[in-house]
């Protein structure tokens, strides 16, 4: 800043006293990060009623920051307004498909950029991650597999430099996570999550990004497919007695019985 120096009549440069900006989140976010967070790991399921004075007092809140997180939920699709309140968003079958469709396009550069651009530190986290999606499944603990799961696709979106492309994806994420609980309720499809999400795991460990773009392909093909059984409530694939010529994709012997 510009000074007068009285004593030579000369303006002069003094230096300006360094500050620091403690950065806050603003209390509104951190409400949507812990529902956006019991709705990742199914505490919240879709269709259920959410009401601003029940949350404000689970995270010890006034109702102002509870109504607008709710708000910026439902911007985002996450939630649905209804009568007094909101509802967790249910899908469709039309909603189901127009997300796949997105994922499609977005996932599969996803999976290129994390092989080119991942690290040896974030390569080495992700291959944890899914042992860790493993040994949920083995020891049947949903709970464990769900959050093994959401921090699996978080590490992959880590390691992509386009941060565009990784909060689209992440967008499509949490739209999709309420309805998981109900789908990796099933073993099968646990088991077929853990296969795919693998073969897309070891090319991008490799670096090969041509194969992690074509996995990741495959993989997306392979849970639209099966989504279309689970949203008409068809028998789960691998099950006894299910249909004869059912055209769904299998897991390996190993993965479906583990």
């Amino acid at each position: 800043m510009f000074g007068m120096d009285r004593n030579k009549g000369v303006f002069t440069i003094m230096a300006r006293i360094p500050r620091t900006v403690v950065q806050v989140d603003r209390l509104r976010d951190q409400v949507y990060a812990l529902i956006l967070d019991d709705l990742k790991v199914g505490m919240l399921e879709p269709g259920s009623r959410l009401v601003e004075g029940e949350l404000a007092k689970r995270y010890n809140v006034s109702r102002t920051p509870v109504r607008e997180a709710l708000f910026q939920l439902s911007r985002d699709g996450l939630l649905s307004p209804a009568e007094r309140g909101y509802v967790v968003a249910e899908d469709d079958s039309q909603m189901t498909a127009d997300r796949h469709e997105v994922r499609e396009l977005i996932d599969p550069r996803l999976a290129y950029h994390a092989a080119v651009e991942g690290t040896a530190s974030q390569r080495k986290a992700l291959e944890k991650l899914h042992k860790g999606q493993c040994a949920a499944h083995e020891a049947g603990d949903l709970d464990k597999f769900i959050r093994a799961n959401v921090e699996f696709r978080s590490a992959l979106r880590s390691m992509c430099r386009n941060g565009l492309l990784a909060r689209c994806s992440q967008l499509l994420d949490d739209q999709a996570q309420p309805a998981r609980r109900a789908i990796f309720s099933v073993p099968e499809y646990r088991a077929l999550e853990i296969e795919y999400e693998g073969k897309v795991m070891e090319a991008v460990i490799a670096g090969d990004p041509a194969r992690a773009e074509a996995e990741m392909r495959s993989y997306i093909d392979t849970v639209r497919k099966n989504l279309k059984y689970v949203l008409e409530d068809a028998a789960p694939l691998n099950a006894v007695g299910g249909a004869a010529n059912d055209d769904r994709p299998k897991a390996s012997k190993a993965e479906a019985t583990a």
